[in-house]
């Protein structure tokens, strides 16, 4: 058993008990915050991977704009650290060959506080190589372990996923050559070495069920390692019926062998021009199945906790998203994201009803967690599409009202704060609230129209 899921059962174990025999998971109502994060720089800063150890133990791991030669536009390979108070920047090396530009860590996973694995890779710009990166935290520092790059010195190398299996048993997954196709490797506690796999495709995610049940997610593409080797199984494909051109699956989470997810999107041509909208697959034991019912454009990171809880994150093309499956449907869960521009790209359990998710917004790190500790979310109806909600307290700020005339106002520091909701023609409404951290709040406005 991998250590995030003895993370998700052992913290499911002390609520069990400290609840008298009824464990709780995260409500969907629970309100999403965001937390300070610090950046490198004065450009461009993304998260891309998170891993909890514990709840004063986590990592995020990304890339920030350097802006060094050789090009304005270089990136250096970026890692946060969460201690239980606060985010805290934590160097971290970069591969030293000629003409690399741009460095980058996409995916982490820890073996415990002393052992914390991120892998990505290094590439030039000017003539397209890259070659693998993996890094390691021994407890005190970040160091470069040796990866191969099976393509070759001239050719793409690329790791976009890591999972431990055990401390000497760690897999990764990315791409190989051009055309890309798929990369996988493993750690046997003493190197790296490529696997041989069928796969296929370049790889984007990777879940340890067990040691002899492991899958990777793709392109179109669920390839799955039975303790012997990697094979791809059958899954949903493309409708050309339906203007469908691909299937691009982004990442993969289980909760056991006959509960399996899989998140990411799917491209549709619309004449000159492409749509993208989110996907997720389920594996049931025998059959992976498509739900194309999903809310955003894009679901980058996805959760699983249950067979009725499990969670995603992505993007609708403007800001991040949070999606939860309830067992039932897929619903948009209000979140945070600042200045209404950013993406969110992973999402991972430091418990059963706590969660954190990371991205990037407004061109910084980003950085949410739930149930927030500061911030709360208010929720309600105002039955006229497109009238303007304004909130007055610690913070001020507006929005609009859906088609629906419904609104969602998340990240709001906990406090009083009068609201009012106005329409051309209609009589303003107005009510004051005072909002709680971490909770989500009803509060109906109807203007008289």
């Amino acid at each position: 058993m991998n250590p995030k899921t003895i993370l998700i059962l052992f913290s499911a174990l002390l609520i069990l008990l400290m609840s008298d025999g009824a464990a709780v998971a995260l409500d969907e109502r629970a309100a999403w915050g965001q937390l300070s994060s610090p950046n490198r720089g004065n450009k461009e800063n993304e998260l891309a991977g998170l891993a909890v150890v514990a709840p004063d133990d986590i990592w995020a791991v990304g890339r920030y704009n350097s802006g060094r030669p050789p090009t304005a536009t270089g990136r250096d390979t970026l890692s946060l650290h969460w201690d239980g108070t606060s985010w805290a920047g934590v160097p971290t090396p970069n591969p030293t060959w000629s003409g690399a530009d741009f460095f980058t860590l996409e995916d982490a996973d820890a073996v415990s506080s002393t052992e914390v694995w991120a892998v990505g890779y290094a590439e030039d710009f000017a003539s397209l190589k890259s070659t693998t990166l993996v890094e390691r935290w021994n407890g005190s520092s970040w160091r470069i372990v040796p990866s191969p790059n099976p393509g070759g010195p001239n050719l793409p190398n690329t790791l976009a996923a890591v999972d431990v299996a055990a401390p000497n048993d760690v897999w990764a997954v990315g791409s190989v050559g051009f055309p890309q196709t798929s990369l996988i490797l493993r750690w046997n506690g003493s190197r790296w070495r490529p696997v041989r796999n069928g796969c296929g495709v370049a790889l984007n995610g990777v879940e340890v069920v067990s040691t002899t049940d492991i899958w990777a997610v793709g392109s179109g593409t669920t390839c799955h390692f039975d303790g012997t080797e990697w094979a791809i199984i059958p899954s949903p494909q493309p409708q050309g019926q339906f203007s469908e051109l691909a299937y691009v699956l982004q990442d993969v989470s289980s909760t056991g062998p006959n509960d399996v997810w899989a998140s990411g999107y799917r491209v549709i041509e619309y004449g000159e021009y492409f749509d993208f909208q989110s996907i997720v697959e389920h594996w049931d034991g025998t059959a992976w199945t498509l739900n194309r019912i999903v809310p955003g454009h894009r679901l980058s990171g996805i959760e699983a906790l249950a067979a009725n809880d499990v969670w995603a994150v992505g993007t609708d093309a403007i800001r991040g998203v949070v999606a939860h499956f309830d067992g039932n449907d897929w619903v948009l869960v209000p979140s945070p994201t600042p200045g209404n521009s950013g993406s969110l790209v992973d999402v991972e359990a430091e418990s059963v009803d706590h969660l954190w998710a990371a991205g990037i917004g407004q061109a910084k790190t980003l950085i949410l967690e739930a149930p927030s500790r500061f911030e709360g979310t208010v929720v309600g109806d105002t039955d006229v599409s497109g009238a303007t909600v304004s909130w007055f307290g610690p913070e001020t700020g507006s929005t609009e009202t859906d088609p629906g005339g419904e609104y969602a106002i998340a990240g709001l520091t906990a406090g009083s704060y009068l609201l009012t909701a106005t329409y051309p023609g209609c009589a303003p409404a107005s009510a004051q609230v005072e909002v709680i951290a971490g909770q989500t709040l009803d509060q109906n406005l109807h203007p008289n129209c």
